[in-house]
């Protein structure tokens, strides 16, 4: 029966590539399948010499006597022909002990483990069954067998092929507590040093599980000189090993399914392989990893953990050198691993544990790969790949078998470093119509005989193998030359002759690939990588641009020589010119030869070219620059200073500084004008893009040795209001490119002056008041009042703001004396009708913000009188007279947070006052306002009740203090602006 290969150009797809095939794949398909049922083809893989076994553990020929016996299948490398089953025993049900015991083969799942070595093959038949009739009853067990068989060419094993059961030797050997249920075949292996057979048994003794080391007895172990038919066994006689020996009543120990997986490596100063073995529910289903040697020696043996309950850790495992030290390292699948991460749960992700092994031959967890997929059981299989790319380092691959339906099954690559395993795939290979792809893996194998080594990945649910094949890796080797050390400054496109060239060679470092017409090799190569477009410095003399590409047949060694020149007025001197090359390879199509792929390594290529520099022998600029600063006002004073210079002097004093800078930073409320200086340089200052408050001058590309360099700096305020902080600070940096340098900082710091200066005049209409002698009524002011013996008296104070800025609020605080008629029992006061001040606005009349209000009103209380010396009435003028000082004023230490209760006035002296606060909103430079005070005084009581022989005056006084100004400056500087005071008098004649 032959199993054709199949080839499909879209079979699997490649998320990231490297030189894993990505167009021509193949999958091996069974031709004429008569039966429905699956067979789980690729359950298995191994490869034996020149061909690739694949186990097929339910297979079923037509033709065969038992039922789903199970079949191993051979796939030659470099055919696409067919595969065939290869004969191990057809025979029926046999006799083991002639009317007691009988094999059972139907679902034995031969294949479900395989081993090669040489011609030696050996597949497990875990579910081999034994028909036990003791006389009383006919019972089953299940301890499973192994087939073991010497394979030559001409695929016909029936007489060399033997069966193996531990319950076979020993009768007695039975049931659950010994080997009647030990599924041996689950894992093989041969061992090459030494030479012996491992086979597992993880279903012996409940299930604890066991390993059996069977000795290999001569090179041709297995021929018709030593069958091992029943009841002969010689090996039993030879070392057959079991372990362990013995079992412990521990019944926590059930269930641990010692034997899971099985691997071979070298973890020991021997020459001798060890044998890796999991138990993947051992220590409460936590999981364990068992090291030991061949001869299966309990004190040997070392233990890895696992960590998460029902992780199952160990279910795969694979002996690899990740690092190229000589040293085996060990990688152990989880595939039911749970990951936390970031907030979230997944189950099922799995995760690979990678441990490597010291000089010291320990084993110590360096790294750990985890799954993103829900349910996806990364580390269902891995496979040592050996060097895919032949860059002196094994690669490993990892597979996610399932999927759900946001995602599909996945094969991962991943590739080894000095480092250990880099954790970023190089490729992640993909199949969407297969269910369970990667179910198996298989690496090691070149099927095409190109010198790369191949994958074969299984996908059991739809009896599929697939064949990767790798691409051979081209690697470059790249080498620039040039004609003078340095590019010269003067090498410009004026220049007659080609004053600087370029020459690159390339070379393909491998001898073993036949170069073919379809290969094209197109490289591309950058000048001035770094730069944008505008600022590219170096050219080809022949376009003109800055780029050159070139397609070329790919060959070992081709040269090329370019010339090049330099764009006139470079900026940039001192960094080196980046040359950069690219190369890309194609291939025509064909669907018979892999076509190859360059090393990503060596994709591309950069180079570094230095600028001529004046610096001495050493080609290093030592520069040693200085700075130093002046300004002008000294005092910026808001409202009568608009311009601010700045002048500000650079020096070197050693070699040439390339690229030399001055940056300026301008405060809030500050506008750049222009710039200018005295040296002989042709000075550049100018805002830098994206910002109106940042000044660059360019100094010198180089600033000279020995050279000092002064500019002023041009600024104004154009808006006062804008400024946010006194003082103005001008924060100075220079800078240069040139290795050494170091910033230059510095500061200019100019204080502001913002004090507005306030007048603040009174008048008092009428100014004095007299009676006419003849009839005692007043001549010297009419009254406009109802009553003819009622005087109005007004005080109109004038506020004015002389300036250098506006003030925002200016406050004033009004007194007006409250006379009451004492000493004679009176209550009445005299001044009566007093209203709230008015306020005027001189420039701007409709200004209607300003506001008074009464702050505390006087109550009309009588002050106590002492009693006159020498009966004497002292006059009321001179008891109560209030001195016309600052005790009506506010105190200036006074200090508080709202300005209006800053403002109470003390307790006045003699009669009680009432206080008024008037708030001016906004009053300009150059404007003023008027606050009136209006009065009655009852003329006739006064003239009555006082004596006539001295004047009488009626006093207010009033005092003015800005409160904020129009800046964002802090306002505790505020509360100390000046307070100024002015008085105003009415005077009473009464004789």
């Amino acid at each position: 029966m032959l199993l054709f290969i199949l080839s499909f150009s879209s079979f699997i797809s490649s998320l990231y590539s490297f030189n894993y095939q990505t167009v021509e794949h193949w999958r091996y398909l069974k031709q004429d399948k008569l039966t429905h049922k699956a067979s789980y083809f690729g359950y298995s893989l191994a490869v034996h010499r020149s061909s690739l076994l694949v186990g097929a553990p339910r297979d079923h020929s037509p033709h065969d006597i038992i039922a789903r016996r199970g079949a191993i299948w051979t796939c030659e490398f470099h055919s696409d022909d067919h595969c065939q089953r290869i004969p191990f025993r057809r025979d029926g049900e046999a006799n083991v002990r002639v009317g007691t015991s009988f094999d059972n083969k139907t679902d034995q799942w031969l294949g479900a483990s395989l081993a090669a070595n040489d011609g030696n093959i050996i597949a497990g038949a875990p579910f081999l069954k034994h028909r036990i009739n003791d006389g009383h009853s006919l019972e089953y067990e299940i301890p499973g067998g192994a087939l073991i068989g010497k394979y030559g060419t001409s695929l016909s094993m029936t007489d060399s092929t033997q069966i193996f059961s531990p319950s076979f030797l020993n009768w007695h050997s039975r049931n659950y507590n010994q080997e009647g249920y030990g599924e041996f075949g689950f894992q093989v292996a041969l061992s090459k040093k030494p030479e012996r057979i491992i086979i597992t048994a993880p279903g012996s003794f409940y299930f604890r599980g066991g390993i059996h080391s069977i000795p290999i007895l001569e090179k041709n172990w297995i021929d018709s000189r030593h069958p091992f038919t029943s009841p002969h066994y010689q090996w039993r006689d030879a070392g057959w090993l079991r372990y362990p020996s013995n079992y412990s009543s521990n019944e926590y120990d059930d269930w641990c399914y010692r034997g899971y997986a099985l691997a071979l490596g070298n973890f020991n100063n021997d020459k001798n392989q060890e044998l890796v073995v999991s138990v993947p529910k051992l220590h409460n289903y936590r999981g364990a990893v068992e090291i030991m040697n061949s001869n299966l020696d309990e004190r040997s043996i070392r233990t890895l953990n696992g960590t998460q309950i029902g992780e199952y850790f160990g279910a795969s495992l694979c002996v690899i050198d990740i690092n190229n030290d000589g040293l085996d390292d060990l990688l152990v699948g989880a595939p039911l691993y749970t990951v936390k991460k970031d907030g979230r749960i997944i189950p099922d992700a799995g995760r690979v544990v990678v441990f490597h092994q010291t000089p010291e031959h320990k084993l110590i967890q360096k790294q750990t790969i985890e799954g993103t997929r829900e349910g996806g059981r990364l580390g269902h299989a891995l496979a040592n790949l050996g060097d895919i790319d032949k860059d002196g380092y094994n690669d490993v691959a990892i597979s996610i078998p399932f999927g759900n339906k946001n995602s599909s099954n996945t094969v991962h690559i991943y590739r080894g470093s000095k480092d250990g395993l880099i954790l970023t795939p190089t490729q992640i290979l993909q199949q969407i119509s297969l269910k369970g792809f990667g179910w198996a893996l298989q690496g090691q194998f070149d099927y095409d005989n190109n010198g790369f080594l191949d994958l074969a990945i299984s996908s059991i649910h739809s009896e599929t193998v697939a064949i990767v094949l790798s691409r051979p890796v081209l690697r470059l080797q790249t080498k620039l030359d040039h004609s003078s050390p340095t590019i010269p400054l003067n090498c410009t496109l004026r220049s007659e002759d080609a004053c600087f060239v370029l020459s690159i060679c390339i070379y393909v470092n491998d001898n073993n690939y036949k170069f073919s017409k379809r290969d094209s090799l197109t490289y591309e190569i950058q000048l001035d990588k770094d730069k944008n477009q505008p600022d590219k410095r170096l050219l080809f003399r022949e376009s003109y641009k800055p780029f050159k590409k070139r397609q070329l047949r790919l060959a070992n060694h081709v040269c090329h020589d370019y010339s090049l020149y330099m764009k006139d007025d470079v900026s940039d001197k001192l960094k080196p010119i980046h040359i950069f090359v690219e190369y890309t390879l194609s291939s025509k199509s064909n669907p018979n030869i892999v076509p190859p792929i360059l090393d990503p390594a060596n994709s591309s290529f950069n180079y570094n070219i230095p600028i001529q520099k004046d610096c001495g022998s050493d080609d290093t600029c030592v520069s040693n620059l200085t700075i130093s600063t002046t300004k002008w006002p000294d005092i910026y004073k808001v409202g009568l200073t608009k311009k601010i210079l700045l002048g500000i002097s650079v020096m070197n004093t050693g070699e040439n500084a390339y690229d030399t800078k001055c940056f300026i930073q301008l405060p809030v409320g500050v506008e750049y004008v222009s710039a200018n200086s005295s040296s002989i340089i042709n000075l550049y200052c100018n805002l830098m893009k994206q910002s109106d408050r940042i000044v660059v001058c360019q100094l010198g590309n180089p600033l000279l040795a020995n050279t000092n360099i002064s500019l002023q700096i041009h600024s104004a305020v154009n808006n006062y209001s804008a400024i946010q902080a006194d003082p103005l600070i001008f924060f100075i940096n220079v800078t240069s490119d040139n290795p050494d340098s170091k910033i230059l900082s510095t500061e200019i710091v100019l204080p502001i002056f913002s004090i507005p200066e306030l007048d603040l005049i009174a008048v008092a209409k009428p100014e004095q008041i007299a009676p006419d002698t003849s009839d005692n009524v007043i001549v010297r002011y009419t009254s406009s009042s109802s009553k003819p013996n009622d005087l109005e008296i007004v005080h109109t104070y004038t506020l004015h703001n002389k300036g250098p800025s506006d003030a925002k609020l200016t406050e004033v605080k009004l007194m007006w004396p409250m006379l009451p008629l004492t000493g004679f029992n009176e209550q009445t006061p005299l001044l009566h009708g007093i209203g709230t001040p008015n306020i005027i606005r001189v420039s701007d009349p409709k200004a209607n913000k300003d506001i008074c209000r009464i702050y505390r009103s006087s109550a009309y209380k009588v002050p106590q009188i002492e009693s006159p010396r020498n009966n004497q009435q002292p006059s009321f003028f001179e008891k109560f007279r209030p001195p016309l000082t600052n005790t009506l004023l506010l105190q200036e230490s006074s200090t508080v947070d709202h300005p209006q209760e800053s403002l109470v006035p003390l307790f006045c002296h003699g009669p009680l006052c009432k206080t008024y606060i008037c708030s001016i909103e906004t009053l300009p430079i150059g404007h003023s306002v008027l606050i009136q005070l209006k009065a009655t005084l009852r003329y006739s009581y006064f003239q009555s009740k006082f004596d006539r022989s001295k004047p009488f005056i009626i006093a207010s006084n009033a005092s003015a203090q800005v409160r904020e100004l129009p800046f964002n400056f802090s306002r505790t500087k505020f509360q100390q602006q000046p307070i100024i005071q002015s008085k105003v008098f009415v005077v009473i004649s009464l004789q």
